[in-house]
């Protein structure tokens, strides 16, 4: 019995030093994920933010603090969309090239949004906003748009145009409804990212332009997500070629929003496509 009893003792304190190997390890493992992801973003953005130095928040180069806490809690998604701090930002992986299946409840990846970076970077006020704006040759339309030459925008929204040109997929996107607008997202008291001149809608062809809004989507339960948008595939190729140049698109929403491109390059690059576990809502 005393064998025994000593041969259990032995198992359950190599049990409990295991568990409590895992129980130190992991706020490593969490520390180590928030700093990729902050790093993520410091990288996207490196005229703003510098590297962080914590994996609670990364700072700007004038010493603004942006907080970055998974432990913050929200009522419900609408909440954090109101409330997104970094966290929310970044919890969420978008995922590049065609997708294999639809969005699920609350799949918005680049919805949620931290507004105060945004205001510092790209500006508070619509003057401010728009002296930041440069012109450029969108070769789909051989036409000229404003945009924000801020952290490369622009420049990577041009470049955009001239290889859909190149790959014979101008038609997609011939049409702009807009790009600066500096207006509220509909039904919302948040700054759309169209306000920062990060954004551009299109006029899309064959009804691939489809909104959640607009369908009365989740308010009518026989309405759903709209899967055509995302089986065109040479409508996929001009999104591939958006997201290779640091844009999201709206079609990848569960809130879809398929006529939306905005400059969001920390989601994009491949170096960030896994995030942390998404809250569930």
């Amino acid at each position: 019995m005393e064998i025994k009893t000593a041969a259990l003792t032995g198992v359950l304190q190599r049990a409990l030093l295991l568990c409590g190997m895992v129980f130190l390890f992991q706020p490593t493992l969490l520390a180590a994920e928030a700093n990729r992801l902050l790093v993520c973003l410091a990288n996207a953005y490196p005229d703003h933010l510098a590297q962080p130095s914590s994996s609670d928040a990364v700072y700007s180069h004038a010493g603004q603090r942006y907080p970055f806490d998974p432990k913050t809690s929200y009522r419900d998604f609408e909440d954090e969309l109101e409330r997104a701090d970094l966290y929310s930002q970044m919890r969420q992986a978008y995922q590049s090239g065609p997708l294999s299946t639809t969005p699920q409840r609350n799949e918005d990846p680049g919805r949620l949004r931290h507004t105060p970076l945004f205001l510092d970077m790209y500006g508070k006020t619509f003057s401010e906003v728009a002296s930041k704006l440069v012109t450029i040759h969108w070769a789909p339309c051989h036409c000229k748009l404003q945009f924000s030459g801020v952290n490369g925008a622009a420049q990577a929204l041009e470049a955009v145009g001239q290889e859909i040109e190149h790959a014979g997929l101008s038609h997609f996107v011939a049409e702009s409804m807009g790009t600066f607008n500096w207006r509220k997202i509909a039904g919302t008291q948040r700054l759309s990212m169209h306000a920062f001149g990060i954004a551009i809608d299109f006029k899309l062809p064959k009804a691939l332009g489809r909104y959640w809004r607009w369908d009365g989507a989740y308010t009518n339960p026989s309405k759903r997500f709209p899967e055509d948008i995302l089986r065109d595939k040479d409508f996929n190729r001009v999104v591939s070629i958006f997201e290779s140049h640091g844009f999201v698109w709206g079609g990848k929403w569960w809130h879809y929003d398929s006529i939306h491109f905005e400059y969001r390059p920390e989601l994009t690059s491949r170096q960030c496509g896994q995030t942390a576990n998404p809250k569930q809502k």
